[in-house]
């Protein structure tokens, strides 16, 4: 039997294992990328209704932007809402998907390392003096962070989807449970992405 020089060399379960990633934890590793692809799909789909485009047969100004600048436009839409409260939830909506793509991108772009017993992603560390132009970022992937992570941008889909569906106006999407599952989902969000969290001190 020939055996595959990749396989050989490169022993892919000897670094997963090296690094925690079993499968729980990949599992929802995994699903944390997956949600932030749709959002960002259903975003910019939700960003040519309210601006009254029609993508056929051009290339929409939405194409190969950022996702911080699609929340921007987004955020400029939601200027224009005369209801106050319908204002606040696509704000409260935005603030919280700014903060969870900070979280996607430290582990997207991070380098991989395990401190005791768990996972973590460092972005643009400074580990050798160098200098940076872009903030340092990381994230402690434990179970339980993550299990709150992705409810939280589980959340921000359902929310974003029916927007873009365009099915109830904003008002009616905004309904108390949405509402307070949002508000809660954002104080995740925020804390997770935050430099100031401290992984030792779990408040939810």
């Amino acid at each position: 039997m020939i055996t595959s020089a990749y396989k050989e060399y490169g022993r892919s379960s000897q670094i997963e294992q090296g690094w925690k990633l079993e499968p729980f934890i990949s599992q929802k590793i995994a699903a944390l990328v997956t949600f932030t692809g749709s959002i960002e799909y259903y975003l910019e789909r939700a960003i040519w209704k309210y601006k009254g485009i029609d993508p056929k047969g051009i290339r929409p100004e939405t194409d190969s932007k950022s996702i911080s600048q699609m929340i921007k436009n987004l955020r400029k839409f939601s200027e224009n809402l005369e209801d106050i409260r319908e204002r606040n939830f696509i704000l409260i909506w935005c603030e919280a998907v700014t903060s969870g793509f900070v979280i996607r991108n430290n582990i997207v772009h991070g380098v991989a390392n395990v401190l005791g017993d768990t996972l973590s992603y460092s972005r643009n560390p400074r580990w050798h003096g160098e200098i940076r132009k872009r903030e340092f970022g990381d994230f402690w992937a434990d179970l339980s962070t993550l299990e709150l992570v992705c409810e939280s941008f589980a959340v921000l889909l359902r929310i974003i989807a029916k927007i873009e569906r365009g099915e109830e106006n904003i008002g009616d999407i905004a309904s108390p449970l949405a509402l307070k599952a949002l508000q809660q989902s954002k104080s995740i969000l925020g804390e997770f992405s935050s430099q100031d969290y401290n992984p030792s001190f779990e408040k939810y």
